[in-house]
């Protein structure tokens, strides 16, 4: 088992797009707390805690590799939650619930590509 704090020293070895790339999802799903008062943004808190403490996990026990997109899995139901709420949200609020959803969607993609070569990889072997 790693130690899941070394997680951030292997981020900033990873290629300069990778931890920036962390550090936008990281502000944009933190700045929820700015919407407290929306039931949403608690929902987006949370699950952003709740995906972190997984990735953590899947770290401690697997190590900085592709694998560690499955950590976005809580990401999928809060996607589908939050387009269906876009349309009725205040004008603030639901340009916030854009960029959330967009930066979702592109980690999303990123991440099912990664699981997929971690995936294919072990079947080759």
């Amino acid at each position: 088992m790693r130690n899941p704090f070394r997680f951030f020293v292997e981020l900033m070895q990873q290629p300069v797009w990778i931890p920036v790339w962390v550090l936008i999802l990281m502000i944009v799903n933190v700045a929820s707390l700015g919407f407290w008062n929306e039931p949403l943004a608690k929902v987006i808190f949370v699950t952003f805690m709740l995906s972190a403490m997984l990735m953590m996990g899947l770290y401690s026990r697997f190590g900085f590799g592709k694998i560690l997109g499955m950590g976005h899995i809580p990401w999928i139901p809060l996607l589908v939650y939050v387009l269906t709420e876009i349309p009725t949200a205040g004008d603030t609020f639901k340009s916030y619930l854009i960029i959330l959803s967009t930066s979702i969607v592109i980690s999303l993609l990123f991440d099912i590509v990664d699981v997929w070569k971690y995936y294919a990889s072990r079947k080759s072997t």
